[in-house]
């Protein structure tokens, strides 16, 4: 049953549900930056027959542009950069799986240089994704 309270009383209770409210608009605002962040890059798959996936949670993911810039999960990186991470993230896990995204257009050796320096830090769970052709 509710209270009826005087004027001059105290307020003895918290109302919370605009910080509740609060919360809610800036979780899903936090979801909407964080998606739109790694869809902002444009790039041109190869098509493939047979595809599989790999886990999303963990997987690292590799973008290399056509015009040769290289992309660590959307944001830009350097060569030295991709390595110093790409090696801290083995120390954390060995297992660490990493999918290299390349446009169509990209030149061939920019990829065998990721594939390098993934070798080198020692990751062997490496997948190349592809489109499947139009039906």
């Amino acid at each position: 049953m509710a209270k009826i309270q005087d004027e001059d009383a105290i307020y003895d209770e918290v109302n919370i549900v605009p910080m509740l409210d609060l919360a809610y608009v800036l979780i899903v605002v936090f979801i909407l930056m964080a998606t739109a962040q790694v869809a902002g890059i444009e790039l041109d798959l190869p098509q493939a027959s047979n595809r599989q996936t790999l886990e999303v949670s963990q997987t690292q993911a590799i973008s290399v542009a056509a015009s040769g810039e290289l992309y660590l999960n959307g944001a830009p990186t350097s060569v030295p950069a991709l390595t110093e991470e790409m090696r801290a993230r083995f120390a954390e896990n060995p297992d660490v799986p990493v999918v290299i995204r390349g446009d169509t257009a990209t030149a061939y050796g920019k990829v065998v240089e990721v594939l390098d320096v993934l070798k080198g830090v020692g990751i062997t769970k490496i997948g190349l994704p592809a489109e499947k052709p139009a039906a």
